[in-house]
């Protein structure tokens, strides 16, 4: 027999749920968002992602451009 692990409510066969962490959470205890990934390739060579703390997509109106002197 499943439970949820949050409100112990029973999950029979073929019921949909949410596995977390190896914890069994029902559909009604799970808040999901959706969510876009970014990958990020270079040349076809794979650079990263949006899960890496380096990497963002900076959107033209956040850009912090400083315009500097060519002389």
């Amino acid at each position: 027999m499943r439970k949820c692990f949050n409100c112990s409510k029973e999950l029979l066969p073929e019921t949909k749920h949410i596995e977390l962490n190896d914890e069994v959470y029902c559909i009604d205890c799970v808040e999901v968002k959706p969510f876009t990934e970014y990958q990020f390739y270079v040349s076809g060579e794979w650079r990263g992602d949006t899960y890496d703390g380096d990497n963002k997509v900076v959107e033209d109106y956040e850009d912090e451009y400083e315009v500097g002197d060519d002389v």
